[in-house]
């Protein structure tokens, strides 16, 4: 294991219930990089993401976070040590109003605490506080996005597990929403982002990582990733 990865994932098969999706991966994500995984659709790369949250049946292997065995902790033990996870969808309250979430979100704050991580969310995201009254539910995509990653801000995570942030969105919003995502890891915030947009996501990415039928076929730099011309034009639809 690095000295620098903050999860280590050590030869873990899981999947749903009786139906495998992950056949012995071993990976390792960087402190405080973005690490981009990407694959053809159904190659298992939301289940990874998901593993990592416990959020799926590890049939065997282990995950650790910070060197602590984290294989059998169920979600909520995981958010308290230091990790989020953000849904590709209802990822937010759509019934309260933007101010309502981040409340929500810093409920056991210290008052003092709240504002000034309030404060942080506003200086990341300033259209946020110009959206604060605003029901959530009425925001844009992108907007939505945004405003789940300040929930996960206020909250002061380690690491953001963020799943396809950029489905459904026009290429305009998709981009914005992957700003954002450069945004959080400028700030200090480790990142590992399931994206579907593969040249978009990889170019803002530190690591990539290639999963194709539940197995990790490239684990290294993003830009080499984007380099090798095989992978690309055989599993991710890039290159001529």
């Amino acid at each position: 294991m690095a000295e620098d990865s903050i999860i280590v994932v050590e030869r873990v098969s899981a999947g749903y219930g009786g139906l495998q999706a992950l056949f012995d991966v071993s990976l390792e994500i960087p402190r405080g990089k973005i690490t981009v995984i990407v694959g053809p659709n159904g190659a298992g790369k939301s289940t990874l993401l998901k593993t990592l949250f416990g959020l799926t049946k590890v049939y065997k292997g282990k995950v650790l976070f910070e060197g602590r065995d984290i294989t059998r902790l169920p979600p909520h033990a995981r958010a308290k040590l230091g990790m989020a996870f953000i849904f590709q969808l209802e990822n937010v309250f759509a019934g309260l109003t933007v101010m309502e979430n981040l409340k929500l979100a810093g409920y056991d704050l210290p008052p003092s605490i709240f504002e000034e991580r309030l404060k942080e969310v506003f200086d990341m995201f300033p259209r946020l506080k110009e959206r604060k009254s605003q029901k959530a539910g009425t925001l844009s995509g992108g907007e939505r996005q945004m405003l789940a990653m300040a929930i996960g801000v206020m909250r002061k995570p380690k690491v953001f597990l963020i799943d396809e942030p950029t489905a459904g969105l026009s290429p305009k919003l998709a981009k914005e929403v992957l700003g954002y995502v450069k945004t959080l890891n400028e700030q200090g915030y480790t990142v590992v982002l399931v994206e579907q947009n593969v040249k978009a996501g990889l170019e803002i990415g530190d690591k990539g990582v290639l999963v194709v039928n539940g197995r990790i076929v490239f684990d290294g730099d993003a830009r080499e990733l984007m380099a090798r011309e095989d992978l690309a034009k055989m599993y991710l639809g890039i290159g001529g």
